[in-house]
């Protein structure tokens, strides 16, 4: 779920001709991750009701989790752990998941999403534009 982006930016005469610089990359950055949820939701959404449900998500997860079960173990470990990063920006170490927990961590993010609490996600829930 994608997070806002925020800068700082000190207006003065050259700095305007960097936030210039800078804007035109984030809009199409912006653009991009929009475009990629827009996808991602409708793909999702199965049944093309405009929600969607857990029964629906679950299904893409599995999917996914079986992708990258590479030995088809059961388990995402070593390498069939897509490169990742701490908060703090420094490569994350990849555990050993089993499916179960896998769902169960995606089944809490998808509750946290839910924002209105109806057991599905609106594409504003989906893209993480709601409050």
């Amino acid at each position: 779920m994608p997070s806002p982006i925020s800068f700082s930016l000190l207006l003065r005469t050259a700095g305007l001709a960097c936030l210039v610089a800078v804007a035109v990359p984030v809009a199409a950055a912006d653009a991009a991750l929009t475009s990629a949820a827009d996808d991602a939701f409708k793909a999702a959404d199965f049944d093309g009701d405009g929600k969607v449900t857990w029964e629906e998500f679950r299904n893409r997860v599995v999917r996914v989790f079986g992708h990258l079960d590479a030995n088809g173990d059961g388990r995402i470990a070593g390498q069939e752990h897509p490169a990742a990063v701490d908060a703090e920006g420094k490569p994350a170490q990849p555990g050993n998941v089993s499916a179960e927990s896998f769902t169960g961590a995606v089944e809490e993010a998808f509750k946290a999403s839910d924002k209105d609490g109806d057991g599905a996600l609106s594409l504003a829930e989906w893209s993480g534009t709601t409050n």
